[in-house]
């Protein structure tokens, strides 16, 4: 009842103000974020989370949930049970245009335990133009070709 009782207490509004999710979540958009969000939701879901090289509050898609195998280099990796892979929407070349650089997301850091988790954002409230739900996105499980695991050690040679 206490993790509950913390949890309610917090981030409920988020004011974006970088352009990794374009064209979904833009810059100076407002967004409603369920906290009681305890585990990963299904792939496609748009959530708030604690960046964890930095700690920062950010906004991604959920690509790779607990489980899975998310390709990675020339391999890939298998993903914990408490862990996903989170992507963003936008391509480097918009990041750009828009004076942000290159989007950060699991590609850079990597997977993210559910313990960074804040919540499901489920509502746009800002600005009027923009009112309602973040359209979702159905992707697909990430297909993985049967590379080796990034963890296993080269073969000698």
């Amino acid at each position: 009842m206490e993790r509950l009782r913390h949890r309610l207490r917090g981030p409920w509004r988020l004011a974006i103000r970088q352009a990794s999710m374009e064209p979904t979540i833009r810059e100076g958009d407002w967004l409603l974020v369920d906290p009681t969000t305890t585990r990963w939701p299904r792939r496609g879901t748009i959530v708030a989370f604690l960046e964890p090289d930095s700690g920062a509050l950010a906004v991604k898609r959920v690509a790779g949930r607990p489980g899975e195998r998310v390709p990675f280099g020339s391999g890939y990796l298998e993903l914990a049970d408490d862990e996903a892979w989170l992507l963003a929407d936008a391509t480097a070349e918009a990041t750009a245009a828009a004076g942000f650089g290159e989007p950060i997301d699991s590609r850079r850091y990597g997977p993210v335990t559910v313990a960074a988790l804040i919540g499901r954002v489920w509502f746009r409230y800002a600005p009027i133009g923009r009112i309602g739900r973040p359209p979702p996105r159905t992707l697909a499980r990430p297909t993985v070709p049967d590379h080796r695991r990034l963890d296993e050690p080269r073969p000698a040679g």
